[in-house]
């Protein structure tokens, strides 16, 4: 066997595994929303706490080693914003209790382990193991960074699909004669989610003194949901115009919950075909390329089985 038709074998089989690699990732992404729906309905609920607490005993022991590192991790952030970091690490509501030193110490544990591994990979003589050498490590310590923005869009997501029941629960309250403060207090006692976690922090500011509007600037700074930024800028211009606050919350209940219906619509018709063009141009020619390349190498290596011997002779 020649050299170049070494070369070749190692393209072709990079190829198919990066398009099932790629494939398969865009799966994932649209399964993944589907169970996060599934989450947000409670279905299932025993199962996947148990599946927690596996994932909690894992994680923790992965940030432990994160706040160990935390400070050598800090010092090199190659090619990241510190800014934007501590920004999304916010929006995901600091996940695992993870701080901005403590996510870069999580970059830096995880880029070294898979730095380890691919070089005990390559020490093994296993196959393609070159190849795994620059990209295992680039994706150990730039992981981080995808799964932090993952984490902080579906947060996003939740609070905007909690907004109209949190509207339509504060707006009841109001018209039974609460105040303001008094009734999202004490909606955040009945309800659990990112949503309730930051109103409560917003009621806690208000509490320690900070102005109203100071209060409501911080709560959009802190999340990119354009349901609550919608609501936190109806609410300082009612306060302005002197329309009432709960008439305001009635309003934009009804408005979030007719775009929820819409959105939930416009989700649902693009998962389709989204999943179909990824089967289309990655998953089916991976396949074909697999079947048309152990073809090849049979035809190659076994040439008497298709009575083709006289041309390889």
């Amino acid at each position: 066997m020649s050299p170049q038709f070494s070369i070749y074998t190692v393209l072709l089989f990079s190829l198919i595994l990066l398009l099932l690699l790629i494939g398969f990732v865009y799966i994932y992404l649209y399964v993944g929303k589907k169970q996060r729906l599934m989450t947000h309905l409670q279905v299932s609920g025993t199962k996947r706490r148990k599946r927690r607490k596996f994932r909690e005993r894992i994680g923790g022991r992965i940030i432990k080693a994160a706040e160990y590192a935390g400070p050598t991790g800090i010092k090199y952030p190659f090619f990241s914003d510190k800014e934007k970091d501590e920004q999304l690490i916010v929006r995901a509501g600091n996940p695992m209790g993870l701080r901005l030193e403590s996510f870069y110490g999580l970059r830096f544990v995880l880029g070294l382990g898979a730095l380890a591994f691919s070089i005990l990979y390559v020490f093994l003589g296993l196959p393609f193991g070159l190849m795994l050498i620059v990209p295992l490590p680039l994706a150990g310590f730039f992981g981080p960074n995808l799964w932090l923005w993952m984490k902080a869009r579906d947060r996003q997501e939740q609070i905007s699909s909690m907004m109209p029941d949190f509207l339509d629960t504060v707006s009841v309250t109001l018209q039974a004669g609460v105040s303001l403060d008094g009734a999202l207090k004490q909606v955040t006692k009945q309800l659990t989610g990112p949503l309730s976690e930051e109103i409560d922090r917003f009621n806690r500011e208000i509490e320690l003194g900070v102005p109203r509007r100071t209060a409501y600037e911080n709560l959009i700074n802190r999340n990119s949901s354009k349901e609550l930024e919608t609501l936190v800028t109806s609410l300082l211009q009612g306060s302005s115009l002197g329309v009432p606050v709960s008439q305001t919350f009635k309003i934009q209940a009804d408005d979030l919950r007719a775009m929820r219906g819409f959105k939930a619509k416009e989700k649902a018709a693009k998962a389709s075909p989204q999943i179909t063009l990824v089967t289309t141009f990655f998953v089916a020619p991976a396949v074909f390329f697999l079947i048309i390349g152990l073809l090849a190498l049979n035809v190659i290596y076994n040439p008497e089985a298709f009575g083709l011997d006289t041309f390889f002779k």
